[in-house]
């Protein structure tokens, strides 16, 4: 399976505000891309993603897709985290206006490299509040489908359907059954926001290349506008997996919008109580008169060995299927 992180967005207005604001608080971060701004713990968002990606028992490799903006950034980034700079894929632009959108970057890394597999992408540009998600049981959930993945979340009171995109899932058999991309109030009743997080068949991606050609306009090339034409358009199934974190894509969002959701998911994270692991010990015993299934309805007499024993041990669960 293949890895693609998608961080190429030209969004400018949270780099304009940082250079602008008046009290320095941020003179550090001027210029930085947002892929590589301080997530929950002051970790760098990419750090949190290279860190659940960087697995050769499941990834044959990963690739980060940047423009030629930012590419300079993410090259220093590489070398000091062992990410391989020669998979480091810069998509020549320099403008927002000359993007080539989030589906056209994931085209370039399919044709570049030619992939010829199963293929794992996000946005690294994402912040979320949990990050105790095991990748791998998203990859292994993808593998039991006999479709593609779309990952999803329940959406907190705060945020507005209208600026994600939204599904809705059928409850017996956990399929996409529609997407909305952004929609208009009333569209849908549904508050399960789709983020930029899939797992694509390898049979699926010709239909990338089929799209870009059926949609010249750079606006119609988000992921969102081609997972509707997946989901709603074509006969290949998407199933949804939800996973109990939220998520902010910061690629347009306003300083003020970062520092809130910043200061939201960590307050989440504070807050969330995790079950202490709970430890019993079963010892040995020898019976003596008796036996649990004969004639005298199950009574008998034991004497316990204490230094023979089974210890078990219950810890919360990290399965998110």
């Amino acid at each position: 399976m293949i890895c693609v992180i998608l961080v190429a967005g030209h969004g400018k207005h949270l780099e304009c505000e940082i250079k602008n604001e008046a009290s320095g608080k941020y003179s550090n971060l001027e210029g930085v891309p947002k892929a590589l701004l301080p997530g929950v713990g002051g970790k760098k968002l990419l750090d949190f993603w290279w860190a659940a990606v960087n697995t050769r028992q499941v990834f044959n490799e990963v690739y980060l897709v940047t423009n030629a903006d930012k590419y300079k950034y993410f090259e220093r980034w590489a070398t000091a985290n062992d990410f391989p700079v020669e998979n480091i894929i810069n998509d020549g632009t320099t403008t927002y206006s000359g993007r080539l959108g989030s589906v056209g970057d994931f085209d370039l890394v399919l044709r570049n490299k030619k992939i010829e597999d199963d293929v794992l992408l996000v946005a690294g540009d994402m912040l979320f509040q949990d990050h105790k998600f095991d990748v791998l049981q998203v990859v292994h959930y993808f593998r039991k489908k006999p479709g593609e993945l779309a990952i999803y979340y329940e959406m907190e009171e705060t945020e507005s359907s209208t600026t994600r995109g939204i599904v809705e899932v059928c409850p017996t058999t956990n399929r996409i059954t529609k997407f909305y991309e952004k929609p208009r109030e009333g569209d849908t009743k549904s508050r399960l926001a789709s983020v930029v997080f899939y797992c694509f068949q390898k049979q699926t991606l010709n239909t990338v290349s089929q799209y870009l050609s059926d949609h010249l306009e750079v606006d119609q090339r988000c992921f969102g506008k081609y997972m509707q034409y997946l989901v709603n358009d074509s006969n290949i199934p998407v199933y949804g997996m939800k996973l109990p974190t939220g998520f902010q894509l910061i690629g347009q969002v306003s300083l003020a919008d970062y520092e809130k959701w910043l200061s939201y998911f960590s307050d989440k994270k504070s807050n969330q109580r995790t079950q202490q692991p709970y430890t019993a010990k079963a010892y040995a015993r020898i019976g003596l008169i008796g036996n649990p299934s004969d004639g005298f309805n199950g009574k008998t007499i034991s004497l316990s060995i204490r230094n023979f024993w089974s210890e078990a041990t219950i810890v919360e669960s990290r399965d998110l299927v």
